[in-house]
């Protein structure tokens, strides 16, 4: 494949071995039709000096976006995406086989103008940190990447090869090298020397069972270093503060913060619901920035279940809503399930009460106190609850 062959290439003319309505079997193609997290080219095929979107759906057959009879066509690609690509995607194999030296286990990569690697693992954030610096440092030195073919059966010959050998179907295996640094089975197309990819830089590591990495390269990478750079310099100065002491800096203040937040939350133990009556309902509401979201619950559900009434509360700590009602006001969820998705808020609930987060939460509480209500002097009869 010509993808495979020269994957600097650019724009190339070729035969049209067969057709099948809008689907076009070439003798080669310079699109590579994605796989292994690397997504497939974007192109354009010029037909009779007409042009078409076209890409590559497997086996050189191709999709063309319009009507074309011709026996030979131009395919132009989309260069500043492929390059994007392959630069990525050798930043990848470079970065990852330092993870995976230190115990990283692959699930997937997404590749694009933030890529992603989602991986388990004993890593740390210095581990992050350290596989970062070594990836610019390779980076820096040019390292040289090569591609060839062995045999399935070859493998053994291959002891550092990275290989996912479960997921190998074909006989032929295509394996890409980095010069004394890693050696991987791959299908995806690369750069040929790691100079390429220009930076390398993490823009964010989620922990946890599942990790994931997410990572640019490029200006876009130096931009990062250096507004993280920036940014780093004028907290130390605006605090007088030396590097060494950051790290303290800010654990003291997550310490104080906590205190903080925990006092609040003792505070509103024993925080009162506000009350109006809308028709036949008691209409019971609260909204506080911090508490305890058991102790509320509990006194929500313990005044729904007793009284014939409709709770409303909001913690605005973490943007939460919810109701509780009495059994004889079932359609008070309704009311909340319309408002939520109304705001674009992620909920639900069991029995008669419903727990939602949503973007304000005091907003929230305020509109669903306002709609309750309407609706409980509608069914009473008029605006005084009188029928």
């Amino acid at each position: 494949m010509l993808y495979y062959e020269n994957p600097y290439l650019k724009s190339v003319e070729v035969e049209v071995k067969e057709k099948k309505g809008n689907k076009c079997l070439l003798l080669d193609t310079i699109l590579y039709p994605g796989g292994g997290g690397q997504p497939a080219d974007e192109g354009i095929a010029i037909c009779n000096g007409k042009e078409y979107p076209i890409k590559h759906v497997g086996s050189l057959w191709h999709e063309i976006d319009g009507e074309c009879e011709c026996n030979k066509i131009k395919i132009i690609l989309n260069w500043e995406k492929r390059y994007l690509l392959m630069r990525s995607h050798t930043a990848e194999h470079t970065f990852f086989r330092l993870l995976e030296n230190k115990g990283a286990k692959m699930g997937k990569i997404a590749l694009g103008e933030v890529s992603s690697i989602i991986f388990q693992g004993d890593v740390s954030i210095e581990d992050i940190l350290d596989a970062e610096e070594k990836t610019r440092k390779l980076i820096r030195e040019g390292r040289k990447v090569t591609t060839f073919w062995i045999e399935k059966k070859d493998i053994p010959n291959y002891p550092e090869l990275r290989i996912k050998i479960e997921r190998i179907k074909e006989e032929k295996i295509r394996v890409v090298k980095i010069e004394g640094h890693d050696l991987s089975a791959c299908k995806g197309v690369h750069v040929s020397n790691l100079s390429e990819i220009g930076d390398f830089a993490v823009l964010h590591f989620r922990t946890g069972n599942k990790k994931e990495v997410k990572f640019v390269i490029g200006e876009t990478a130096m931009s990062y270093h250096y507004k993280a750079s920036q940014e780093m310099r004028k907290l130390l100065w605006y605090r007088n503060l030396d590097m060494e002491k950051i790290e303290n800096y800010i654990e003291n203040l997550e310490n104080e913060n906590n205190k903080m937040r925990k006092a609040l939350i003792d505070a509103n133990k024993d925080a009162k619901f506000h009350v109006e009556k809308c028709g036949e309902i008691d209409l019971y509401y609260l909204f506080l920035l911090y508490a305890d979201r058991k102790i509320i619950q509990r006194k929500a559900l313990d005044i729904a279940n007793h009284n014939k009434a409709i709770v409303v509360y909001g913690i605005g700590e973490n943007n939460i809503a919810c109701v509780a009602y009495n059994s004889s006001y079932p359609w008070a969820r309704d009311e909340y399930m319309r408002l939520l998705n109304k705001m674009n808020g992620r909920g639900g609930g069991k029995g008669n009460f419903v727990s939602g987060s949503v973007e304000n939460a005091k907003t929230f509480v305020e509109e669903l106190k306002k709609i309750i209500c309407e609706k409980a002097l509608q069914l009473r009869g008029d605006e005084n609850g009188y029928s």
